[in-house]
């Protein structure tokens, strides 16, 4: 997932979630969500992306299907809009992200894709959000602050993938979807879910907050001083097994400062880290390493200045 930047850091200050989105998969009613485990063992434990990329689609349509025959099972709609926000983060706006600026097309594409796929997402998840705080999503900042509280410990994945699908449709259309007002609710409903769960899936949430805080101006309540917090916060809890982190971290903080040895140090942490050592996340760390290796390829799209001295 990325947030809409500018020149050459607009990669560098995109949202990276989505080698990281790849970390969960819920619980619903049917004979597909009944399978969590499996699911989880079987496709998280992938080590080979294009089996993956190729599976997820089935198992949206799958699960898109499982909820037709629950339409009020909250689990089932979480797991299904999960499945998009993956889908979209780590298959199509991430790969698109890569690309050199004249495969512009190609990354208009990728963008109206993506966006379309983090609505279904949000569209999904709005009425569960709904329900526990009415007016949560329309409601002024004062009120929607005091509307948060209602959300409990069983509410952080809804909340998690929630803030992600936000995120993401404003990532590529900043201008439509709500525009700011939706960042400052995936704020709030962010910061719920970090109350409730610190270190929650293993960093996941201090990982989005780190892409966050990189990637909004001040006035958005972005802050490289928040971003830096946020990005020890995600080592700590990942237990440095996540090699996403440090991708995130390497394309959200230093291609801005434009320090490519910081870059370059940041991706070999990830390049170094071995992909069976947690197996149950091995597609987000495998994911995450083939990213690395094309962004240490090309440093020339995101650095004014390629030397090995960090730049003043």
């Amino acid at each position: 997932m990325r947030l809409c930047t500018q020149g050459r850091a607009k990669t560098g200050r995109a949202l990276a979630a989505g080698a990281s989105l790849l970390a969960a998969v819920l619980v619903g009613s049917c004979a597909l969500f009944s399978a969590q485990r499996n699911i989880e063992r079987v496709f998280l434990s992938e080590g080979d992306t294009i089996i993956a990329e190729t599976a997820l689609p089935v198992l949206i349509k799958a699960s898109e299907v499982a909820l037709a025959g629950f339409p009020h099972d909250r689990s089932a709609a979480i797991t299904t809009a999960s499945l998009y926000v993956m889908y979209a983060s780590a298959f199509v706006i991430g790969p698109a992200d890569l690309l050199p600026d004249e495969a512009f097309e190609e990354k208009r594409i990728a963008s109206r894709r993506a966006e379309a796929l983090f609505k279904r997402a949000s569209r999904l998840l709005e009425p569960i959000l709904e329900s526990r705080a009415p007016g949560i999503l329309s409601a002024p900042r004062e009120a929607r602050a005091r509307l948060v509280q209602r959300y409990a410990r069983e509410d952080v994945p809804l909340l998690y993938w929630s803030a992600a699908a936000l995120l993401g449709a404003f990532s590529v259309n900043p201008l439509g979807f709500g525009g700011a007002k939706n960042i400052e609710t995936a704020m709030d409903l962010l910061a719920r879910a970090d109350e409730l769960a610190p270190g929650w899936n293993g960093g996941a949430i201090d990982e989005l907050f780190m892409n966050l805080y990189a990637s909004l101006p001040p006035y958005l309540g972005g802050s490289v001083e928040k971003a830096e917090a946020a990005y020890a916060r995600a080592l700590a809890h990942s237990n440095g097994t996540s090699a996403s982190v440090h991708v995130s971290y390497a394309l959200a903080l230093t291609v801005p400062r434009d320090d490519y040895p910081a870059f370059k140090a940041a991706l070999t942490k990830a390049l170094a880290l071995d992909p069976d050592l947690r197996p149950e996340s091995r597609l987000a760390n495998t994911l995450a390493r083939e990213k690395a290796e094309k962004l240490l390829a090309h440093p020339e799209r995101y650095f004014f200045t390629v030397s090995e001295e960090a730049q003043p």
